[in-house]
């Protein structure tokens, strides 16, 4: 199932924060949102989230995670697989396997008892991607999942990604700031300024990102044959 958003406009008092964004985003794909600060891209997302929520088959995670849960990172990473039907029946074997795997996919098994509050940023996010691994939703909605990580921990939710999108059918928007991470990891495009989406692509190129972020890019080859873009 795509995801779809048609004509949408939001506005926080006077302030037009989108205006008129219509897009389909496609499944089995990572949809890379990408734009400056205050484009509207977070409130895109939120307005994706509480539209198509309520259906169960959505993950989201935000780019803020704050702690005071009382909870430790299993608990944390557990409440992926409860609904409000299923609250009080407690772990089946299966609940209890998705949430070993995906502990331990996210690195967090020797963390697994620690309190959520005590940890780094970049690990409350860790957690927190396990939490939605661990619900097995078939669109998962992600706002800067690289911004507390260091780089090996950001390739390796990247990866992640790329893994759940190819072996398991997973669709995947995500809210990027490192624009060489995008390119590296998008499948398609979705580049937004002032509110609206300016353009979308299959591949990001210098024109497009100098177009929305109003700088000169450019772009250089690595042997690898990677794009890597850098600003003037």
């Amino acid at each position: 199932m795509n995801l779809e958003v048609n004509n949408i406009s939001v506005s926080f008092g006077d302030h037009a924060v989108l205006s008129d964004v219509t897009h389909t985003f496609k499944e089995g794909k990572i949809t890379m949102i990408i734009g400056p600060n205050g484009c509207g891209k977070t409130t895109l997302i939120r307005t994706l989230v509480s539209m198509y929520a309520k259906d169960g088959d959505l993950s989201y995670i935000p780019q803020d995670i704050y702690g005071d849960t009382g909870l430790n990172v299993r608990d944390i990473v557990s409440l992926g697989r409860y609904d409000s039907s299923k609250f009080f029946q407690g772990e089946s074997e299966e609940d209890k396997k998705y949430i070993d795997d995906a502990l331990s996919l996210m690195e967090l098994q020797d963390k697994k008892d620690q309190m959520f509050d005590t940890l780094s940023g970049g690990e409350k996010q860790r957690c927190m991607a396990a939490r939605a691994v661990c619900q097995d939703a078939s669109w998962f909605i992600m706002d800067e999942p690289a911004s507390n990580l260091d780089p090996v921990h950001s390739k390796h939710i990247l990866n992640t990604a790329r893994e759940l999108v190819r072996k398991e059918g997973k669709s995947f928007i995500i809210v990027m700031h490192d624009v060489n991470l995008a390119a590296a990891y998008g499948d398609e495009f979705v580049l937004m300024k002032q509110g609206r989406v300016m353009n979308t692509a299959d591949e990001l190129t210098s024109s497009l990102l100098s177009e929305v972020f109003d700088t000169s890019f450019e772009c250089v080859r690595t042997p690898s044959g990677k794009n890597v873009f850098y600003s003037d």
